[in-house]
C-alpha cells in the first residue's frame, strides 16, 4: 500500500508536467470506470480505440475509449490485481524480500492487500514444490507472477518492484516515521552487511534505521514477525502521506521513488489506481497476511498455506461502511458470544480412562507468553497426568496447539496421542502426528492456549 500511494503522487505529478497529459489527465479524473484497464484485457480488446499520451522519450498507450460510454463499460472489469516485491541484492542478485498482492475492487468498493510470507511452501510451475521467494530466482517476476496465479487462480495484472537499496532515502525523504517498538531488535550480518539495533519504545526512524525495522526476522517469530512488524509500519506511513507537509517534500520524493520502482504500470494507470485508493475510507481497506502455520518437509521450514482460508479472504466482501443497524448488531453479538461446550460426558470414568492412555506428557511452549507451560503443566497434573518436563517449542508461531509423538512407539504411541486430542478437543487431525523429534508424547502449545486450559479446567471441575 505504501508503495502504491507513493506511485500515485510521483506518477500524479509527471503526468501534469507532460504537455500531451495534461489534457488526457483530467479526462481520466473523470472516468466513469473507477480502474484502468488491465493489458491483458486491452490485448483481447483489439477493436476498441485507444489513445496515445506522447511523453518525451516514448509513447504510452491507454486502454480508454474515445466512443461511446456503452462500449467504455463493456470494456471495465470490477476487480484489478498488483504484485507487490520487495527486492534484497544479495551477492550479486536479487531475491524477493517481502512479497504482497493487493486486489483493487471497484464492485466492493474495496482494497484488500495480503502479505504472503517468503518461506510459504507453494507450486512453482516447471520447478516442483519450494519457497515461494524462490520463483523470483528461478525466473524473475515472470515466473514468480506464474507462481502467485497458480495459488490463488487470481489473474495478475501488474507489477510494481522496489529495490530496498534506495528504501531509506525515500524514507529520509519524507522526514522519517515516528512508530513504536514493542521489543529490542537486535542483529548483525557482517557477510551480508546488515546491521539491526533498534531498542524497545516510541522511535522517530530515519530511512536506514526503518529499513531495518522492517526487515528484521531473527526472533521467535521469525518471518511472520517481520510481515507483521511491515504492516504496521505501511498504516503508519500512509496516515503521513497524507499529512500536507508532505507536499513541500514532493520534489526530493520524486527522484528518490523513481529510482527505487520498477513497474509496468503505465503513469495514469497508477494515477487511476491511487484515486481509487484515496478514495475509499479506512474500514474499506483489509490488510492481512496470508493464513497458514509453521511446518517442516524433509528437515526444512515452511509456512505451510491454508489455501481455502486464503482464498476466502481474497474474495471476502467487506461489510457496508454504514453503520450497523440495531438488528445487524444483535446479529454480531449473537455470532461473537461464546459458545458453551456440554462436558456431561467426561465423567470420572472417561477421564479415568483417558488419563490410562496417556500416562505422563512433555509440555512445550509454542505460543510465547511467559509461564504457560508451568500453568499447564499444574491442570495435567490436578488431572493425574504426569508432567516430566516443560520447555519452549522451535518457535512461537503456533496458531494451534498441537500433539507429537515418537513413531518408535508405535500403536500405544498413537492411541496415547488420540486420547490427549480427546482430552485437550483437539479434532485437527493434521494437528496429531508422529514426529523423528518427540522422544516421547509432546503438547505444544499454541495461539488458542486459553480455550485448551478452559476446557481442562472445566472437564476436571
Amino acid at each position: 500500500m505504501k508503495f502504491l500511494k507513493i506511485l500515485g503522487i510521483i506518477f500524479a505529478v509527471i503526468s501534469s508536467l507532460m504537455g500531451g497529459a495534461a489534457f488526457r489527465l483530467m479526462e481520466v479524473l473523470h472516468d466513469p470506470n473507477p480502474l484502468p484497464i488491465p493489458k491483458t484485457q486491452q490485448q483481447q480488446n483489439k477493436t476498441q480505440p485507444k489513445v496515445r499520451v506522447q511523453d518525451e522519450n516514448n509513447d504510452t498507450e491507454l486502454a480508454v475509449s474515445d466512443n461511446s460510454e456503452e462500449e467504455s463499460s463493456g470494456t471495465s472489469r470490477s476487480s484489478l490485481s498488483v504484485l507487490i516485491v520487495g527486492l534484497d541484492n544479495v551477492d550479486g542478485g536479487s531475491r524477493t524480500d517481502a512479497i504482497a498482492l493487493a486486489i483493487f475492487d471497484a464492485e466492493n468498493k474495496a482494497l484488500r492487500i495480503a502479505s504472503i510470507p517468503r518461506d510459504s511452501r507453494v507450486y512453482i510451475p516447471g520447478r516442483s514444490w519450494d519457497k515461494i521467494n524462490h520463483a523470483y530466482v528461478y525466473g524473475g517476476i515472470k515466473l514468480l507472477r506464474e507462481t502467485l496465479v497458480n495459488l490463488t487462480g487470481i489473474p495478475i495484472d501488474y507489477f510494481v518492484k522496489v529495490n530496498y537499496q534506495s528504501f531509506p532515502r525515500i524514507i529520509d525523504a519524507i522526514g522519517g516515521i515516528d512508530i513504536y517498538v514493542d521489543k529490542n531488535l537486535h542483529y548483525n550480518d557482517y557477510s551480508g552487511k546488515l546491521f539491526i539495533n533498534i531498542k524497545k519504545g516510541q522511535q522517530h526512524m530515519d530511512g536506514k534505521t526503518a529499513l531495518g525495522y522492517v526487515r528484521f526476522r531473527h526472533d521467535p517469530l521469525g518471518d511472520i514477525g517481520r510481515v507483521q512488524r511491515q504492516q504496521k509500519f505501511i498504516d503508519i506511513v500512509i496516515k503521513k502521506l497524507k499529512s500536507p507537509m508532505i507536499i513541500t517534500k514532493i520534489p526530493a520524493l520524486v527522484n528518490e521513488v523513481m529510482d527505487a520502482v520498477d513497474t509496468d504500470l503505465a503513469p495514469l494507470e497508477a494515477l487511476k489506481l491511487m484515486q481509487f485508493a484515496n478514495s475509499l475510507p479506512p474500514d474499506r481497506i483489509k490488510m492481512f497476511m496470508a493464513p497458514g502455520r509453521s511446518g517442516s518437509y524433509k528437515s526444512i521450514s515452511y509456512w505451510i498455506l491454508d489455501n481455502n482460508a486464503f482464498s476466502l479472504q481474497l474474495s471476502a466482501k467487506l461489510p457496508p461502511s454504514e453503520e450497523f443497524s440495531l438488528e445487524e448488531k444483535e446479529e454480531l453479538k449473537l455470532d461473537i458470544e461464546p459458545s458453551t461446550e456440554d462436558y456431561s460426558e467426561f465423567d470420572s470414568d472417561k477421564i479415568s480412562s483417558l488419563r490410562d492412555q496417556i500416562v505422563s506428557i512433555r509440555i512445550l511452549n509454542g505460543d510465547g507468553e511467559k509461564g504457560i507451560g508451568r500453568r499447564a503443566a499444574q491442570i495435567f497434573q490436578r488431572i493425574g497426568i504426569e508432567v516430566p518436563y516443560t520447555g519452549n517449542a522451535k518457535h512461537y508461531d503456533y496458531k494451534a496447539s498441537s500433539i507429537i509423538y515418537s513413531p518408535d512407539g508405535g500403536e500405544e504411541a498413537r492411541q496415547a496421542a488420540m486420547a490427549l486430542a480427546e482430552l485437550c478437543g483437539i479434532t485437527n487431525e493434521r494437528l496429531v502426528h508422529s514426529d523423528r523429534s518427540a522422544t516421547s508424547l509432546t503438547l505444544i502449545l499454541g495461539h488458542d492456549k486459553e480455550e485448551l486450559f478452559s476446557r481442562l479446567e472445566s472437564i476436571n471441575s
